[in-house]
């Protein structure tokens, strides 16, 4: 991606402005399941003057640690807007690589950080660190409050019953049509989870599918934007809390979820700002499922660089990753 070709988009989006100039074009460092693009553009229009706007890109890469769906995020995003929870403005989505080589859509880019480590453990925002957590469970309900009627293309279980299950066997599939090797700590784990299935959730809710610290935006206002929608789907709001709660989303090295607040704090905070009723059992389900899924999209990036579909280092390093997820599990389900 380049100057010249994200001129040329933007005068087939914007025929009727002129003068348009792109500068620091620079990759974001991460995306797992999808290249992350930062630029700035300026422009004239007859009634505005000269136009200055900060913009990110989101395109899908060569091969990635999990497959994701470009217009399902694009559709959040614009479903999202004014609903209380921050997102950024999308504008553009493109289904080809007629511009940018390959698919893309084009959102604004906010202000704000998304360093987890920087965040838990810089004195610089030591003083923040209590409000972010507080936004980051009042956030969560409200995302599982949305609406999902609104979201007709978001993924879902065939009932609220089922969503347990449904996303097990989701898991199971996904580890075993990738897998290199044989897994015997994620047999265990799946034969464990399917003998402790959960209640079913009162009703299906928006589930993010990857809400912890390093997807949101923050600056010294607290969180500025919630962020990497791709794994989103409809299911047990709590199957969002099991995921941030787990070992590797730490990022202070103690027992903080996220780093950011002790586990019982940020159950409170989710409870009283709306969130679903949080029973011990039901996390603990969700955080060994998401513990099983964390290693699956390992096996996932592990099968894309064997089979040469691309050289990301990020990718090659996660197999060094799972033994330490195995050792968690099975203290989990000790």
């Amino acid at each position: 991606m380049n100057e010249e070709q994200l001129v040329a988009y933007l005068r087939h989006r914007m025929p009727n402005v002129q003068g348009i100039a792109v500068t620091n074009v620079a990759r974001i460092p991460g995306g797992a399941s999808r290249e992350t693009w930062s630029f700035d553009a300026r422009w004239s229009e007859d009634s505005a003057g000269l136009v200055e706007r900060a913009f990110i890109a989101r395109r899908d890469p060569t091969a990635s640690l999990l497959d994701s769906n470009n217009d399902l995020e694009f559709d959040l995003y614009t479903a999202l807007a004014g609903s209380g929870i921050p997102v950024p403005p999308v504008h553009w989505i493109e289904r080809d690589g007629t511009w940018l080589e390959r698919p893309f859509f084009i959102m604004e880019r906010l202000p704000g950080a998304t360093d987890a480590r920087t965040l838990v453990t810089s004195p610089e925002f030591a003083g923040v660190l209590p409000l972010v957590a507080q936004q980051k469970a009042s956030i969560l309900a409200k995302i599982h409050g949305f609406d999902i009627a609104r979201l007709p293309s978001l993924a879902r279980p065939p009932s609220a019953a089922a969503s347990a299950l449904h996303e097990v066997e989701r898991w199971e599939r996904t580890m075993r049509a990738d897998t290199l090797e044989p897994q015997p700590t994620l047999e265990i784990a799946f034969a464990w989870l399917k003998r402790h299935l959960p209640p079913p959730p009162a009703r299906l809710a928006l589930v993010h599918g990857d809400y912890r610290t390093g997807n949101f935006l923050y600056d010294q206002s607290g969180i500025t934007g919630v962020l990497d929608w791709e794994m989103a789907h409809a299911g047990d709001p709590i199957e969002d809390i099991g995921w941030l709660a787990i070992k590797s989303w730490r990022w202070a090295g103690d027992d903080r979820v996220g780093g950011v607040c002790t586990r019982d704090e940020f159950i409170r905070m989710y409870e009283a700002a709306g969130g679903a009723k949080v029973e011990p059992a039901t996390l603990k389900f969700w955080e060994i499922l998401s513990n099983v899924k964390f290693a699956i999209i390992f096996i996932t990036g592990t099968k894309s660089i064997v089979q040469g579909k691309t050289p990301d280092l990020l990718l090659a390093l996660t197999a060094f990753v799972n033994p330490g997820l195995e050792v968690e599990l099975l203290e989990l389900m000790s």
